[in-house]
């Protein structure tokens, strides 16, 4: 199982040329190599960056190993140490990741829902819509460890943070229905301190020393780790709409909100906006490779730089608002029931206009994609079935 110290390789991504327009002609991208990597949370890791640099995953051609049905309507998987863990209707499903068998399933109550999972150390953190609660789960056997109620929103992935992740003092964060932000002890489930926000809780983020918070109203907050204990605001703003993700940068964070657009907010300055994407162009959950985002919008996805907004590439398509995620120099879009592969440097080219960026496509049997995932040297896409189908894919290089 990864280590708290393992999930701060996403946090750096990759080193990538700084001038505009030459991104594509000196790619610094390069196809991973290590075929044992993990996908421990939803967005890969507590920035969200959903970058894996070092994996194994299909680059220039795929093929589909298995698919089964853990359930009908699954969500964003986790994967960790060759084990698949798929948040469904019924429950949170345990698969091998190598043949799609089931291990155990965690149910506790009719009607389970619970969010993406966080993986660390032989744990599995989820949260559940029953009772608002949150609960530890042996990753090996599915037995429950322990179950905090009343604190977790049904749909807030649960986040660790510290710098290091092995600090055994690091905190599991959990947000709730009416604003409510708790720090748990990752080992008991007791309580070390709460915060209060306006509204209901609906992402988090954690970067360095920042602690960000959205919620469903389109409030984000910023909060300082640094003292170790309770943290303390440290700025607030108010976005669009509903946030459904941040992703901490260099100069602040970036957002995303439902049916967009992108926003980047200046840690800086109070979280004033320093700029915003067009909707069409860029609205997704975005990736975040080193100072570069990529998002996709209804008509077609971006690569952008963090801090001026420069445009690198951009390809057409018909996208929808489910997340990219990226590995090595792959990157993975989401399209209803398809998945688009492109070349992370955008092709040959450069400053917007750049050609062959897409690699290959796939078309699953299903209705529509809801989670990406990269873990075990494949690609894990979590799926609404057709009648009768399967949900969860795993595809591997062809």
């Amino acid at each position: 199982m990864p280590s708290r110290r393992d999930l701060l390789a996403g946090l750096a991504g990759a080193g990538l040329a700084g001038t505009a327009g030459c991104l594509a002609a000196d790619d610094p991208f390069s196809a991973g190599d290590d075929a044992t990597t993990d996908w421990p949370m939803a967005r890969h890791d507590p920035a969200n960056t959903a970058y894996a640099p070092d994996a194994v995953a299909p680059r220039t051609g795929v093929t589909e190993r298995w698919s089964r049905d853990p359930d009908a309507d699954v969500r964003t998987p986790a994967v960790a140490d060759g084990t698949v863990f798929t948040p469904g209707m019924a429950g949170l499903t345990a698969l091998d990741a190598a043949t799609g068998e089931t291990l155990w399933r965690y149910a506790p109550g009719e009607q389970a829902w619970p969010a993406p999972p966080t993986v660390v150390d032989g744990v599995v953190y989820v949260t559940m819509l029953d009772e608002d609660s949150v609960h530890a789960v042996d990753a090996e056997t599915g037995d429950d460890l322990w179950t905090v109620t009343g604190v977790a929103a049904g749909d807030v992935s649960p986040h660790l943070y510290g710098d290091p992740f092995d600090d055994a003092d690091s905190p599991l964060v959990v947000g709730g229905e009416d604003g409510l932000v708790v720090g748990l002890d990752p080992a008991t489930g007791e309580e070390r301190w709460r915060l209060d926000v306006f509204g209901r809780v609906r992402r988090l983020a954690h970067r360095h020393t920042g602690l960000y918070v959205g919620t469903t109203g389109g409030a984000v907050y910023a909060f300082s780790t640094a003292s170790g204990d309770r943290p303390h605001e440290w700025w607030r703003t108010k976005v669009d709409s509903r946030v459904d993700a941040i992703v901490p940068a260099d100069n602040g964070v970036v957002v995303s909100t439902f049916g967009g657009p992108l926003t980047n907010l200046r840690d800086g300055h109070g979280g004033t906006t320093d700029w915003t994407a067009e909707r069409r162009h860029a609205r997704s959950p975005p990736v975040k490779a080193s100072s570069w985002v990529y998002s996709a919008g209804w008509d077609s996805v971006s690569a952008l730089r963090v801090y001026d907004k420069n445009l690198q590439w951009r390809a057409g398509g018909d996208f929808g608002s489910t997340a990219p995620v990226a590995a090595g120099d792959t990157l993975y879009v989401p399209s209803q029931d398809t998945i688009h592969a492109y070349d992370l440097a955008g092709g040959t080219g450069g400053g917007g206009l750049t050609f062959g960026a897409e690699r290959w496509s796939q078309t699953l049997d299903a209705d529509f994609v809801q989670g990406l995932a990269v873990g075990d040297g494949a690609l894990f896409v979590a799926c609404e079935a057709r009648d009768g189908g399967d949900s969860l894919f795993r595809l591997d290089p062809a």
